[in-house]
């Protein structure tokens, strides 16, 4: 269930000062999704509230509340010539806290509670992926906060059958997320995206070459419509070289439907699910997405596996909520700008 975002809870994050505009002064809300195609904003924003895939891929909990640390940095943003809230609609937050609430009393190392874990999986890749249908067949662009990297599948299927078309998808990420059909979790979105014929051609893009197992690495190298760069290769190279080979994946995707997909866990010492001390810039992944937005205008973007419930402190989780933002901004000032 999407519940919506209202005007009561943008005035109460949003900091308003005399002779400022800020953007969460300007942005769309919606009563009902009924009326996406009624408003002009062309992006659409959505929280993912849940860490059951996660959880589900016996991996750390914490993840769902990213949205709610993100909000108020977005809303906060100056409303200038560089960025205007009216280019965004903020519509609400999916809400599993039932689901949430039944996970977390299942405990991942008995074999009956993880096949429940796999099935509340299931249960909202059709909740999340009918949503983002019903986004793009209006004709916006959903960027979605939030999560597990289970949410992939609900993004990629919902934008595919929106399309009626696979999608070609870029995912930055230390893992695959290509694991065997096993019952659903964060771990193997994209082979179900695949297996579903709702992918067509999956890029990885930072792979970390000692966090994904041989079998997978094999699983690539049999199929020319996979495809990774390890982040190991990148580790000598200047940023106009990285930079190069960026653009040289998003070239390979071809000129197909985009899927833009960031996990988080791709950036050095994050808050989030895998923590990584050997990773990305925030500055680099900036770079990155802006590119990726210009270049190829995706269909979707999605942010996931920002951990507040892994971070130290406070602070941290105000910097996570303040990163999230930069790249929604950076996103959306650079689609289509090439």
């Amino acid at each position: 269930m999407l519940h919506l975002f209202s005007a009561n809870q943008r005035d109460a994050l949003t900091a308003t000062r005399k002779g400022e505009t800020k953007a969460g002064e300007k942005i769309t809300l919606l009563s009902s999704l009924e009326e996406l195609g009624d408003i002009s904003s062309p992006f659409v924003l959505i929280g993912l509230k849940e860490d059951i895939g996660i959880r589900a891929n016996l991996g750390q909990a914490g993840a769902a509340n990213a949205w709610d640390y993100a909000l108020p940095s977005l809303l906060n943003v100056q409303e200038n010539r560089f960025f205007s809230g009216s280019n965004l609609c903020i519509a609400g937050s999916l809400d599993f806290s039932d689901l949430m609430q039944e996970a977390e009393n299942l405990k991942p190392t008995n074999d009956k509670e993880l096949e429940r874990l796999r099935e509340l999986t299931a249960e909202m890749d059709e909740i999340v992926s009918a949503v983002v249908e019903k986004v793009v067949s209006s004709g916006k662009t959903p960027i979605l906060i939030g999560g597990g990297h289970n949410n992939a599948f609900g993004n990629i299927k919902g934008t595919s059958q929106a399309l009626s078309r696979p999608l070609n998808i870029l995912n930055i990420d230390p893992h695959t997320d290509y694991r065997a059909e096993e019952g659903r979790h964060s771990g193997n979105g994209f082979r179900y995206a695949r297996s579903g014929k709702f992918m067509e051609r999956y890029a990885v893009f930072g792979l970390h070459e000692g966090y994904n197992s041989e079998n997978v690495l094999k699983d690539f190298d049999h199929n020319p419509e996979l495809n990774y760069l390890t982040y190991e290769s990148l580790l000598t190279q200047t940023f106009e070289e990285k930079d190069r080979h960026f653009k040289n994946v998003l070239q390979w995707l071809g000129t197909g439907s985009a899927g833009l997909e960031l996990d988080l866990d791709a950036l050095s010492y994050f808050p989030v699910s895998a923590l990584n001390p050997s990773g990305f810039t925030l500055t680099e992944v900036r770079h990155y997405i802006r590119t990726a937005s210009a270049l190829k205008q995706p269909a979707y973007f999605h942010i996931c596996e920002g951990s507040p419930g892994r971070a130290h402190s406070e602070n941290e989780r105000q910097l996570l909520g303040k990163s999230i933002a930069y790249l929604i901004t950076d996103f959306i000032k650079s689609y289509g700008q090439a």
